[in-house]
């Protein structure tokens, strides 16, 4: 009698024992299937804003342009195109964090609308360089327009593309791509494809590049 009960004993926590590691495999399992890996970044399409060497090392940026920390960046990177650009391609892709940057997605339509007029780069720059003028007004798209005047573009034709579906849904899918790479902060850069820690100077930044040709 002693040793059946001892037998059924072993048997019983044996059973719980299997019961405990099933459970929490199965909820490893069940965390692992539902915390959804980033997607890589997408590739350039002939929607997107570039500069430099193409066929080259690719370097993508998702950015808001009212955000202070792409201002910081915005020379770094003008900087490393001056330097890199016969090696290097930039994508400028929109990422407005609407909810903390009231004036984020009608800088990006302002930026595209420029750009159906050939100045993106152009405009992208005056709203860097200019962010503190435009950032904190409730009547920005105003010095947009006077932003578009200074270019010498046709200003109706601006505004009108600033209100397009065409421009909003480019900006749109600019941010839908980004979060499938697992863009959560901005600026946020893939250098050849893999998301990096961003460089805390001009030359971390450099250093990056520099070896991402060298391999």
């Amino acid at each position: 009698m002693t040793s059946h009960t001892a037998s059924g004993s072993r048997m019983f926590w044996a059973g719980i024992i299997l019961l405990i590691v099933l459970t929490v495999f199965g909820i490893v399992m069940l965390v692992t299937y539902d915390s959804t890996p980033n997607g890589p970044v997408a590739d350039i399409s002939e929607g997107d804003w570039t500069k430099g060497a193409k066929g080259s090392l690719v370097l993508v940026e998702y950015s808001d342009f009212q955000c202070p920390a792409c201002a910081s960046y915005y020379p770094l990177v003008k900087q490393l195109m001056v330097e890199y650009g016969m090696r290097v391609q930039f994508v400028y892709r929109h990422f407005p964090l609407s909810q903390i940057h009231p004036n984020a997605a009608s800088a990006a339509y302002a930026a595209d609308a420029a750009g159906k007029q050939g100045k993106f780069w152009s405009m992208h720059d005056i709203l860097f360089e200019q962010q503190k003028e435009w950032s904190a007004r409730t009547d920005a798209p105003a010095l947009f327009e006077q932003y578009a005047t200074g270019l010498g573009l046709d200003l109706e034709k601006f505004k009108k593309d600033m209100q397009s579906e065409e421009v909003k849904k480019h900006v749109n899918d600019n941010v839908e791509s980004g979060e499938k790479a697992g863009v959560d902060s901005t600026p946020s850069f893939y250098l050849d494809g893999k998301k990096i820690q961003n460089p805390r100077g001009y030359a971390e930044f450099k250093a990056l590049v520099s070896s991402a040709l060298s391999k």
